[in-house]
């Protein structure tokens, strides 16, 4: 729950810390999770103007839609889902008050959507210092039958790990190779539609398959301070929106 102010209470606060994550399964009301719900129905079907063809991925070796990625960056109605201030406020006690946009994605899980193996978000990102959050909101009910997210509490303290190629009928991704993990410890993720989630980027996750009829659509946005630096030197900075407090001169 959060308080009257919108920030969480600081014993959530201390479990974020320790665990990495942190689950409120009633933060966004009913309209609120149907109209994202729509919007991404409709951008399924082909309404899919601001978006680039490589922005819509599909699963591996079918043309059903996997994720749609940069939905915040390209379509107004994401954006403002990104700086509702039910989101900020928790993000803004886990990671300050400064808080830049660095990336969303929607991940569609369709019926017969194939696993994602574990990883830690921040293998992705090119950003120090590591501890940037991601709110992923459930937009269906999420449960263990349709690929709900598994994480590893605690794992964010252990620092990056080497990742090791994915492959599954053509995608090439990443994963952290099993030899690596401690699956005696990792927890499933289930909540209502309308919960968030908010992990570490350096939490170990990944997702199971979905074994329903049905879709298991989730939003993915991940925030990162405003004092955070661009560590790719073999590219341009990106510029990432600035949605709650100030910019800082060097800084992303």
């Amino acid at each position: 729950m959060t308080s009257p102010n919108g920030s969480i209470p600081s014993a959530e606060v201390t479990e974020y810390e320790a665990r990495g994550y942190l689950v409120i399964d009633d933060l966004l009301p009913a309209d609120h999770i149907s109209g994202l719900r729509a919007r991404m129905e409709a951008i399924a079907a082909g309404d899919a103007a601001g978006f680039a063809a490589g922005d819509i991925e599909l699963e591996p070796g079918s043309n059903a839609i996997r994720k749609i990625n940069r939905c915040a960056q390209n379509d107004p109605l994401f954006r403002a889902h990104a700086e509702d201030c039910r989101i900020l406020d928790i993000v803004e006690s886990l990671i300050g008050p400064d808080i830049k946009l660095y990336d969303s994605q929607c991940f569609m899980k369709p019926p017969g959507g194939v696993e994602k193996p574990y990883h830690q978000d921040s293998a992705y990102f090119c950003i120090e210092p590591t501890d940037l959050v991601t709110c992923w909101t459930a937009l269906d009910d999420v449960t263990l039958e349709n690929g709900c997210m598994w994480v590893i509490p605690g794992s964010h303290r252990t620092g990056l790990l080497e990742h090791a190629d994915w492959e599954l009928g053509g995608r090439v991704d990443k994963q952290v190779p099993d030899t690596q993990l401690d699956r005696a410890k990792e927890a499933p993720i289930v909540m209502p539609a309308g919960g968030s989630s908010f992990h570490h980027s350096v939490l170990l996750h990944r997702s199971g398959a979905n074994h329903t009829d049905q879709p298991r659509r989730g939003l993915a946005v991940h925030y990162m301070s405003a004092k955070s630096r661009w560590t790719n030197a073999a590219a341009p900075k990106p510029g990432y929106a600035l949605l709650r407090g100030q910019e800082y001169p060097d800084c992303v």
